[in-house]
């Protein structure tokens, strides 16, 4: 979703209608990465996002769980937001049943794995002692790193080929051979939403794609062993 640190900002308007509405509906809501724009720990972050974390926290106080993973804007959340909202961090491939469909999800990141320049980037700053010595700088000096990185970002992305960007076929069979009793991938990051049907080994495959709310905000709604991509008003 990419949360803007703008309360009235139109992505986060959407999103505080679907989690005060729509989501106290849900047994259940994941969120897989990349629902903040950009997260320089919790310090800084939390008071930026105070009023949509606000809104996670009535959510799962109403009794739906929250579950979030880790995307590549925000991989460094930590413990005072799990508190302050009230979500279960979820690892990236993580299986789970819902609603009685059995799902793979993550991210989306590592299966982009044909942009080596990202890859590398990726493998960098999930080091944790990079991480660490990130959170241990001074306030000024991360706005003004990530401020920078989101810059550089913006400009390689312009200048890339887009099929290098979405993810790669060698990377979902490698997924696909580490899980290979799943049928339903769900995953983010690429902005392309969509629903891939394959087949692999003989057997069918579903690929799921979120979308990024911008500028249609859609979901993945799974019901009564039913599955679907939707587009919320």
């Amino acid at each position: 979703m990419h949360l803007q640190p703008d309360h009235h900002h139109p992505i986060n308007q959407a999103f505080i209608s679907f989690i005060s509405q729509q989501a106290l509906q849900a047994d259940s809501v994941y969120i897989l990465g990349d629902l903040f724009e950009t997260w320089v720990g919790d310090d800084l972050s939390i008071p930026l996002y105070h009023t949509e974390i606000n809104a996670l926290k009535k959510l799962t106080d109403s009794g739906t769980k929250l579950y979030i993973g880790y995307g590549n804007r925000d991989f460094l959340m930590r413990q005072a937001f799990w508190q302050a909202s009230g979500a279960e961090f979820i690892e990236d491939e993580t299986l789970a049943q819902i609603q009685g469909v059995d799902c793979l999800l993550l991210h989306g990141d590592s299966l982009c794995t044909d942009d080596k320049d990202y890859q590398r980037m990726r493998d960098w700053f999930r080091k944790p002692w990079v991480q660490w010595l990130f959170l241990h700088l001074p306030k000024k000096t991360r706005l003004n790193i990530a401020q920078k990185l989101r810059q550089q970002s913006g400009k390689q992305a312009q200048h890339k080929q887009a099929d290098i960007m979405d993810v790669s076929n060698q990377a979902i069979e490698d997924l696909c051979a580490r899980h290979p009793q799943v049928v339903h991938i769900i995953h983010g990051h690429t902005h392309r939403p969509a629903h891939h049907c394959f087949m692999l080994n003989g057997m069918q495959k579903q690929r799921w794609v979120l979308g990024d709310w911008r500028p249609e905000t859609q979901i993945i709604k799974i019901i009564n062993q039913h599955i679907s991509l939707i587009k919320l008003d």
